[in-house]
C-alpha cells in the first residue's frame, strides 16, 4: 500500500480508541500499549492487590453501542475463561470501565508462533511436530468438554510460549469466531454468504457452510497443522479460495511419505485419518487422536520434555525488552492429556542429513527477532479478536536493498510488488510485511515488495513488466493510464472515510497567516509535481479563487515527500505547504506536533491510490491478486488479521476508472501535463 500520497496507516487509529483510565475496575492499574488494532487495544497492566503482571484488553469505543460486537466480545470472554487449561491463553476477569468500555483482562506471554517457527524451520522432526500436536488436543479437548469448537484452528493461532521457568509450553488462542455445538445463534457462513474459517485449513463440512459442525471439525484442522510439519505443505492448495475449497472437498491429499518417505507409516496413517472428507471417518475425538498419536509414535512418552531449538531473541509483552542470543535448547513443558490420553512428553534428538542441520543453522544465524504482540490484541474477544503476532525478520525475509519478500518456501517467480517510498525503508518494510505474507500465502507463490522513489517510476516498471502489481495516486494514475491504456485496475484501499481523503494547505500556527491569499508573495512548499494532494488539487484550489499558483509565490519549492514538507514549513524555509490531511495525525511520529500547524484550506475528496497491474501479465495472476485483495473486505475476519495494527486501512473494494473521473477534470482545469515556463527551483527543498 503506498502511502507517499496516502494516509500512512499507524495515523487516526490512535484517536478511535478510548484513552484508558489509569486505575481500571479499581484494581488494574494500566501501563503502556502493547497493540492495538480494529476492535480495541491491549494494555499491559498490574493487578494492585496481587501486584502480578496481566495483560488488559478495552473495546474500541466505536463499538460501546454495538450489541452484537458487546455481544460477542463478553461471550466469547466467557467461553475461554470457561475452558481454564493450560494449553489455552488464560482469562481472567472481565467487566466494564466507568464509561461502560468492556474489557478483559488475560495473561500475558513471550514467545513466537508456530506460524513464525514454520517459516524458520520448514518441517519439523516427526517427534517434535507429534508433542506440539498432543498438546493443541489437549487444550482443544478441554475446550470440547465445554462444548466450544475453535473453527479457526492454524499455525498462527498456536504460540510456543516461553514461562518463567525458561520451559515452553503450546498455547492455543484466537477463539473469536468459536462456536458452542449446540448454539445456533452463531452461523457458520456470513450474512453474505461467505464461509466463516481460514479455507486451507477448513474441514469439508465447514466450507460447505453446514449448520451442525462439531469437534471434528478441529479434529481436521489439526491434522491439516500435523501435515504441515511433518512435509513443510500443505493438504491441499490452489490459485484461489474456490479452487481450495473444491479440493478439500474432493478429499485426497497426497499421502505424507511420497513427500517425505522417511516419515514412519503408521503415523502417515493417523494423519490421512484426520483428514478424511467424511467426518465419521475421521478420529472422534480429540483423545481418540492423541492415543493414535502416541501408539504411531512410541518414543514419545511420558516424563520427557520435549527439546526443541528456538530463537532467545524474543519481545517480552511484560518488559519490552528484547533478549538476543545464539539458538539453544528449550523445552516445551508436558501438555495435560485430554479425557481418556496419556500425558505425553518426548525428548527428542533431530536426526538428519548434515546439510539439513547446517541449512537451519544458517538461518538461524541470520537473527530472526520474533515479536509477540500483546497477547493480545487478544484472542476471544470481539468481533473474531485474534492474538496479533508481528515478526521483523533480518535477513531472512528482507532481502538487500529497498525490498521485502515473503513466501520463498512457496518456490517460483516472484510476484513483485511495487510502492513508492514515502519513508524510511524500515519503516516501509514495517508497514508492508503482513500484506506482503498474506499475498505469498493465498497465491502460494514468493512475493517480493519493491520500494521505489515515485509513482511515474512504478507506471514506467509495470509497463515495462518489472512489476505484476503496483500503487498509483490518483493524479499518476490518471495520467499513465492516458498513456498505457493497457493498465488494468485492480482495487482501491478503504479506510473509515471511503474510498477517498483530502489534502490541506497549512501555515505555520504563529505565522499570522489565516488564508491562503495571505500567501502571495510568500515561499511556498509542494510534495512534488506528481503529487494528487501535495500538488495538483492544492493548485487548483489557488486557482478556483483567483490565485494563479505560477505567479503568487516568491519561491515554491519541492520537498520530495510529505513530512519534509512538514519540516521545512516548522524550519522556515517556506511560509506555506500542501500535504496529505493524514500527516498532520502522523506529525508525532516525525518528531512534530500538529498544534504548530494552522490548516489555511482543505481541497475536495481525493480517490484513493489505483493498485493496479498490466496487461502482460498474465490474466490467471491479475484475477488471483485482485482476488487475494478484495477478500481483505472492511470488518471481515481476514482483514482484521492481516491489516491488524494498521487498522485506519480497513480494507479493499473494487474501483472504476471512472471514479478518476474528477481527477482529470482538474487536471483538465490547470492543463497540468504542460510544463511550466519556468520551472520552480529546488533550491532549500533539504531542511
Amino acid at each position: 500500500m503506498s502511502h507517499h500520497d496516502d494516509d500512512p496507516r499507524h495515523g487516526l487509529e490512535a484517536t478511535d480508541v478510548l484513552p484508558p483510565a489509569r486505575l481500571l475496575a479499581g484494581k488494574y492499574r494500566l501501563g503502556r500499549l502493547l497493540g492495538e488494532g480494529g476492535m480495541g487495544a491491549v494494555y499491559e497492566a498490574e493487578h494492585t492487590g496481587l501486584g502480578t503482571q496481566v495483560a488488559v484488553k478495552l473495546l474500541n469505543e466505536s463499538f460501546a453501542s454495538d450489541a452484537n460486537a458487546l455481544s460477542r466480545f463478553r461471550r466469547e470472554a466467557r467461553a475461554t475463561a470457561a475452558i481454564s487449561h493450560d494449553n489455552i491463553v488464560a482469562v481472567y476477569d472481565t467487566g466494564t470501565d466507568e464509561q461502560g468500555i468492556p474489557f478483559i483482562v488475560m495473561e500475558q506471554l513471550e514467545g513466537e508462533s508456530l506460524s513464525a517457527y514454520l517459516r524458520r524451520e520448514r518441517m519439523l522432526e516427526p517427534e517434535v511436530a507429534t508433542a506440539i500436536t498432543l498438546q493443541i488436543l489437549a487444550g482443544l479437548g478441554a475446550a470440547h468438554e465445554k462444548t466450544v469448537i475453535h473453527r479457526d484452528l492454524k499455525p498462527g493461532n498456536v504460540i510456543l510460549a516461553t514461562k518463567p521457568d525458561g520451559a515452553q509450553v503450546v498455547k492455543v488462542l484466537d477463539f473469536g469466531i468459536s462456536k458452542y455445538y449446540s448454539d445456533p445463534a452463531l452461523p457458520d457462513v456470513t450474512a453474505t454468504g461467505a464461509v466463516i474459517g481460514t479455507p486451507r485449513f477448513m474441514a469439508p463440512e465447514q466450507a460447505r457452510g453446514d449448520r451442525d459442525i462439531d469437534g471434528r471439525v478441529d479434529i481436521y484442522a489439526v491434522g491439516v497443522l500435523l501435515y504441515r510439519m511433518l512435509c513443510g505443505k500443505l493438504p491441499f492448495s490452489g490459485h484461489d479460495q474456490r479452487e481450495i475449497i473444491e479440493r478439500i472437498l474432493e478429499g485426497n491429499p497426497t499421502p505424507l511419505r511420497q513427500i517425505v518417505p522417511e516419515i514412519p507409516q503408521e503415523l502417515e496413517r493417523v494423519v490421512m485419518r484426520s483428514l478424511a472428507v467424511e467426518r465419521g471417518e475421521r478420529q472422534q475425538d480429540t483423545a481418540q487422536f492423541a492415543d493414535e498419536l502416541q501408539r504411531a509414535m512410541p518414543s514419545v512418552t511420558a516424563g520427557k520434555p520435549i527439546r526443541i531449538r528456538v530463537p532467545t531473541s524474543t519481545y517480552s509483552t511484560i518488559t519490552g525488552r528484547s533478549q538476543i542470543g545464539p539458538s539453544v535448547p528449550s523445552l516445551i513443558a508436558a501438555p495435560t492429556a485430554p479425557t481418556g490420553a496419556a500425558s505425553s512428553n518426548v525428548e527428542t534428538r533431530p536426526e538428519g542429513a548434515a546439510a539439513k542441520r547446517k541449512a537451519r543453522e544458517e538461518r538461524r544465524k541470520r537473527g530472526v527477532v520474533y515479536t509477540l504482540l500483546g497477547l493480545l490484541v487478544a484472542a476471544l474477544a470481539a468481533g473474531g479478536g485474534y492474538l496479533a503476532v508481528r515478526a521483523t525478520e533480518r535477513g531472512g525475509s528482507a532481502s538487500k536493498g529497498p525490498s521485502l519478500l515473503a513466501g520463498a518456501a512457496y518456490g517460483g517467480k516472484p510476484i513483485r510488488f511495487g510502492v513508492t517510498r514515502y519513508l524510511s525503508e524500515k519503516r516501509i518494510a514495517s508497514d508492508h510485511a503482513p500484506l506482503i505474507r498474506y499475498l505469498a500465502d493465498q497465491l502460494e507463490r514468493p512475493v517480493k515488495l519493491v520500494v521505489l522513489d515515485g509513482y511515474v517510476n512504478i507506471a514506467d516498471r509495470l509497463a515495462a513488466g518489472d512489476l505484476e502489481i503496483g500503487a498509483l495516486a490518483a493524479y499518476i494514475y490518471v495520467k499513465s493510464r492516458r498513456e498505457r491504456p493497457e493498465l488494468q485496475l485492480l482495487a482501491t484501499h478503504l479506510t473509515a472515510s471511503g474510498k477517498s481523503y483530502d489534502g490541506v494547505i497549512i501555515a505555520r500556527a504563529g505565522s499570522g497567516i489565516r488564508d491562503i491569499s495571505e500567501l502571495k508573495g510568500k515561499v511556498f512548499c509542494y510534495v512534488s509535481h506528481t503529487s494528487t494532494s501535495g500538488y495538483l488539487y492544492p493548485r487548483a484550489e489557488f486557482r478556483r479563487r483567483g490565485l494563479d499558483p505560477e505567479t503568487l509565490f516568491k519561491t515554491a519549492h519541492f520537498a520530495g515527500d510529505h513530512p519534509r514538507a512538514m519540516r521545512m514549513l516548522l524550519d522556515g524555509a517556506c511560509d506555506g505547504a500542501a500535504v496529505f490531511s493524514g500527516m498532520l495525525y502522523e506529525a508525532k511520529k516525525h518528531k512534530m506536533t500538529p498544534e504548530k500547524f494552522r490548516i489555511l484550506l482543505q481541497t475536495p475528496r481525493i480517490p484513493y491510490d489505483a493498485y493496479c497491474s498490466h496487461k502482460r501479465v498474465p490474466q490467471a495472476i491479475r484475477d488471483a491478486i485482485a482476488e487475494a485483495l478484495l477478500a481483505l473486505k472492511p470488518k471481515s475476519e481476514v482483514a482484521r488479521k492481516v491489516l491488524g495494527d494498521h487498522a485506519r486501512i480497513k480494507g479493499f473494494t473494487t474501483i472504476k476508472d471512472s471514479d478518476y473521473d474528477a481527477v482529470r477534470k482538474i487536471e483538465h482545469l490547470l492543463d497540468a501535463d504542460k510544463k511550466p515556463n519556468k520551472r520552480p527551483e529546488r533550491k532549500g527543498a533539504q531542511p
